[in-house]
């Protein structure tokens, strides 16, 4: 009789201890959830583009976002399912629906739609053509040109908000000038030195600076078939 109370303990003992070591592996699984996945910074891709009389800088954020900015009006949107391209709206009556990589169109609430061509696709290289000077910069964006067949500096300023047309510039020694339809003395000179663009690395053969009214926008330029 006096050994059931020992055969009793020596099994309840042995019971406590072979359960002990099964709790660590299950508070151990508890432990190695998947770690966090951390967001992937977002990396935006910049297109210009020139819709009509404006122009047009877009920014889009992968396939789902695309910041658009026309002068100092900034249109934040998001994607819409569209039978082809990709088209981004902002609910408030924008949208900018690109088709491929170098067109597009522009909707404005209250404005006629605009047809989109990517400025880099057609006049990234900065080619004259047969105009006498080409000159454009950035921040803000602009650009003149002076055309070779019949005289005349047409010039666009603050991402293509402002627009202004000189018929007959002046010529000198180192570029035009005169004055507007409405008045505003309109002046584009160069420097023959060779000129860098700050945003996309390209070498020009001129430095220009554009003066209109008492503002100065700075830039690069390239001549073209009927150099001055």
């Amino acid at each position: 009789m006096r050994a059931v109370p020992s055969l009793l303990t020596a099994s309840l003992g042995f019971v406590l201890a072979a359960c002990q070591p099964a709790q660590p592996p299950v508070a151990g699984g508890n432990d190695t959830s998947p770690p966090t996945p951390q967001p992937e910074a977002s990396t935006g891709s910049a297109t210009a583009f020139q819709c009509g009389d404006l122009s047009v800088r877009a920014t889009f954020n992968g396939e789902d976002a695309a910041t658009v900015v026309i002068g100092d009006r900034t249109f934040a949107m998001t994607s819409e399912r569209v039978a082809s391209g990709a088209k981004y709206a902002d609910g408030k009556g924008n949208s900018f629906w690109t088709k491929g990589s170098d067109d597009g169109l522009l909707s404005l609430k209250g404005e006629a739609d605009r047809e989109c061509h990517a400025v880099d696709a057609t006049e990234g290289d900065g080619s004259a053509g047969t105009a006498a000077f080409r000159a454009s910069g950035n921040e803000p964006g602009w650009l003149a040109v002076v055309d070779g067949d019949a005289p005349g500096l047409q010039v666009e300023v603050d991402y293509g908000e402002r627009r202004f047309d000189v018929a007959k510039p002046t010529e000198g020694a180192d570029g035009w000038s005169g004055k507007a339809s409405d008045g505003t003395d309109v002046k584009l000179s160069f420097q023959r030195t060779t000129c860098q663009d700050d945003m996309s690395g390209e070498a020009f053969e001129a430095k220009a600076m554009l003066t209109v009214g008492t503002r100065q926008y700075h830039g690069c330029g390239n001549f073209g078939a009927k150099q001055p």
